[in-house]
């Protein structure tokens, strides 16, 4: 394993040894190579006429571009364009979509949160997920209603026994005891990894404030019990909720729960922002530990790094202009409030 892998495994051990054991063998092998750091800082001091390093041309310190695209997108800055994104994601899109999220979920105020990952949409920040905290035999635990691409992306790629429960009891509310039960028959095992998806896919539905609230309740039970759990919330249909259920993403509940519970939130603009062909999504972790934090973003970037290398760099401008305009609430306010009225 390299020495930079064994920093941040150690510094996550002595943090908080629960979410190492979480972490898959994959998971436990990642880092984020600094070279790339480094050539790119001295090729900014060095290069004078063109910068070809990593693959981007530059003339007159501007990206080069044709301009038969760029006409196109002439309301946007080449840099903003052309470049590549960090691998984490362009940083002023991180910190306007975290504000966003904290706008959107209040009980988020306070509590220990990371700054959102940029991912290409959310299979990918799923798939980030399954690579770091899944191995062969390790159970994913969903209800009997669920979009089938988990189990190409947990199962198939990863391995993961497809464990379901009820998603309903016999009054159509959601099964509580039944999701206790389907964790607790993997005591043995030591780990699970939990998906929280509301609205659910396939069937729209999203708990009440008293059934989140005993979603949380089982979670914190088994966590006592010694069980690690890793729980992501797919967020894909987020703010589309029925009026008496929950307002929140049940990651404001979860964040911060235990330290046997590793909270993770997979959302996007996809759906949320009407832009289901620009790919922008994000990985949040929760941690009361700034420095598991850091670790798992560390282990994340080496991941995207190994595989896409960055996200669209024009989307993520996209979407920033968006949430920054004065008019994007109330914009979306109306589009949602036509999706609910006409259902499509």
């Amino acid at each position: 394993m390299d020495q930079a892998a064994n920093v941040l495994n150690n510094a996550l051990i002595t943090e908080n040894q629960h979410v190492y054991d979480m972490l898959s063998d994959l998971g436990k092998s990642l880092y984020y190579p600094k070279g790339i750091l480094s050539q790119s800082a001295e090729a900014k001091k060095k290069a004078y006429r063109y910068n070809a390093t990593i693959g981007i041309a530059t003339e007159g310190n501007r990206p080069m571009y044709l301009p038969v695209i760029q006409d196109t997108l002439s309301a946007y800055e080449p840099e903003d364009l052309y470049t590549y994104a960090p691998p984490a994601g362009k940083p002023e899109l991180r910190s306007a979509w975290k504000d966003k999220m904290i706008s959107e979920n209040p009980s988020l105020q306070g509590k220990s949160i990371g700054e959102p990952i940029v991912t290409n949409a959310l299979t990918h920040g799923l798939s980030i997920v399954a690579d770091l905290f899944v191995d062969q035999n390790d159970p994913l635990i969903v209800p009997d209603k669920y979009w089938g691409n988990y189990k190409f992306v947990f199962g198939i790629r990863r391995g993961a026994r497809i464990q379901t429960y009820p998603l309903f009891n016999e009054n159509q509310r959601f099964h509580a005891e039944a999701l206790r039960e389907a964790i607790l028959k993997e005591k043995d095992h030591g780990k699970a990894v939990i998906l929280l998806n509301f609205p659910n896919n396939p069937t729209g539905y999203t708990p009440t404030e008293q059934e989140a609230e005993s979603i949380v309740s089982v979670i914190e039970e088994c966590a006592n019990l010694g069980m690690n759990l890793v729980v992501m919330t797919d967020d894909a249909y987020f703010q589309l909720f029925y009026e008496d259920s929950i307002k929140e993403s049940l990651f404001a509940k979860l964040a911060g729960l235990h330290d046997r519970v590793l909270a993770i939130k997979i959302d996007g603009a996809t759906k949320e922002e009407f832009v289901w062909g620009f790919r922008v999504g994000f990985i949040t972790y929760a941690s009361s530990s700034p420095k598991v934090l850091e670790v798992l973003e560390e282990k994340t970037k080496g991941i995207i790094r190994g595989t896409i290398s960055s996200a669209s760099h024009p989307s993520q401008t996209f979407i920033l202009k968006a949430i920054q305009s004065p008019q994007f609430v109330e914009q979306k306010k109306c589009q949602v409030s036509n999706y609910e009225k006409t259902g499509q």
